[in-house]
């Protein structure tokens, strides 16, 4: 007998038209579904905020997807519905809403007090709630990583980041492309850090160009350069960072650049807070990003790792 699970929500980019597919990853609230075509479809669990190639489903308790999936599973759509027949399962599409980030309709104003107020807020949060690690304790002023992996990490970014940040003053996309490069698969798992910064600096640029539409242009000479990079990223990461070409954005991620345009301080902590703590250092790693895209200064002039929280102001 076939379970019927309905979908809640359908991400802007999910692609459900009917294609085939096999399960790729089964984790308790997330399935990733490798489409023929080589996109991926994300299966979601109730408690998972949207991503744009995600279908957030309501699953029955204990809400874990392991039970019932498992890697290889041949997955099957109809346009109504998804099919997992190994598994006796079937999605149910026909009354699930449709969401869409929405960043092009935003407008964060940096010449704005409140603007630099709420920055410095998830600046806060990147240092004091941050996972230890990721890009962020690399980038305090006398931190000494003990893996060579973790020095050469360090090493790339001291020499990534201020050309970056120079290249984004004088909107030199070319520059900007080439120390973009020397972040790109940066960092171990599934999404490694520097796809995860990356993501997160384009969030900020969006956020910026109804305000600074000379960025438009800019954003458009990024383009070429990260969809290589997307090209030879892992399946999981080259789907975030389309998905950021197209300005479409993970919910946590885009819940804190709405809160950042509208100087919203009580949600902009809530959603900075659950945004670092999305996997193991990702959404740290986008949010840092995020926050360089808006003002590099506020991550160049990090703490020293020995600073006490109260200083971070």
């Amino acid at each position: 007998m076939k379970v019927l699970i309905p979908a809640l929500s359908i991400g802007s980019r999910a692609l459900c038209r009917c294609a085939g597919g096999r399960v790729h990853s089964v984790y308790r609230q997330a399935c990733n579904i490798e489409l023929e075509h080589g996109e991926l479809l994300t299966l979601l669990g109730p408690e998972t905020g949207n991503v744009p190639h995600g279908i957030r489903c309501a699953l029955p308790e204990p809400a874990d997807w392991r039970p019932w999936l498992r890697p290889a599973q041949a997955v099957s759509a109809n346009g109504l519905s998804l099919h997992v027949t190994e598994a006796g399962l079937a999605i149910d599409l026909s009354a699930a809403a449709r969401w869409y980030c929405g960043l092009d309709r935003c407008a964060i104003d940096l010449c704005a007090e409140p603007s630099m107020h709420a920055l410095r807020s998830v600046r806060r949060v990147l240092w004091e709630q941050g996972p230890e690690s990721g890009f962020g304790p690399l980038l305090k002023h006398d931190a000494a990583p003990s893996s060579p992996l973790e020095r050469a990490m360090q090493k790339r970014l001291w020499q990534a980041l201020p050309a970056l940040s120079c290249a984004g003053s004088n909107l030199d996309s070319a520059t900007a492309s080439r120390a973009l490069a020397r972040l790109a698969g940066l960092g171990p798992g599934l999404t490694p850090s520097g796809d995860d910064f990356i993501v997160g600096y384009l969030a900020a640029l969006y956020g910026r160009c109804t305000c600074e539409p000379l960025l438009r242009p800019y954003l458009s000479g990024l383009s070429g350069s990260v969809r290589q990079f997307a090209l030879t990223a892992n399946l999981i990461s080259r789907q975030y960072l389309l998905n950021a070409l197209g300005g479409e954005f993970s919910e946590s991620l885009a819940q804190v650049v709405w809160c950042i345009a509208a100087h919203d301080k009580l949600r902009l902590r809530q959603s900075a807070e659950r945004l670092v703590r999305v996997g193991h250092s990702s959404g740290a790693d986008s949010l840092l990003g995020l926050l360089f895209g808006l003002r590099p200064a506020l991550v160049l002039e990090a703490p020293a790792a020995s600073a006490p929280a109260v200083a971070l102001t």
